[in-house]
């Protein structure tokens, strides 16, 4: 079976133990998610992530660091991300017809089990790959969402 790649990006913004999370309120409703989206033809992964993060949240993100490569396989789909942190900011989170963002704690977006994989960088065992900014992670999940397997990734 011929999966569908899609090569996309997430921006992490982190503040005082506090995450900027959306929540999908359209498709896969109630799920949170790290803002992010899909690259489109002739723009860089940072424009990318600049980009739908503005989308996404309302707020302007500058400063980025790259932090690596996840993929995400879904039994039908690929998604290949570029993933980022962002360093500065300008705005507050806001509502859209699509999606809401807020600031989360990270506690608190662990306990929650409706998520998205990326989420799961935030998990301690993953701080030092974090901190090192060498995240190159698969994470292998089913139709709903949920992680099935995570193994490191060339």
């Amino acid at each position: 079976m011929h999966k569908n790649i899609r090569n996309a990006v997430r921006t992490f913004l982190i503040e005082d133990n506090s995450v900027i999370c959306t929540k999908y309120k359209v498709d896969n409703v109630g799920y949170i998610d790290i803002p992010g989206g899909k690259i489109e033809l002739d723009e860089t992964p940072q424009q990318a992530a600049v980009r739908e993060f503005k989308e996404e949240t309302g707020i302007d993100i500058s400063e980025l660091e790259k932090l690596g490569k996840i993929i995400v396989e879904y039994p039908d789909r690929i998604y290949n991300m570029e993933v980022f942190i962002a360093t500065k900011y300008n705005g507050f989170p806001q509502e859209f017809n699509e999606n809401e963002s807020f600031w989360l704690s990270i506690n608190d977006l662990l306990k929650n089990e409706k998520r998205y994989a990326i989420t799961y960088l935030l998990q301690p065992e993953f701080q030092n790959v974090l901190k090192t900014k060498s995240i190159n992670i698969k994470f292998l999940v089913d139709e709903n969402h949920k992680v099935l397997d995570i193994s490191t990734i060339q």
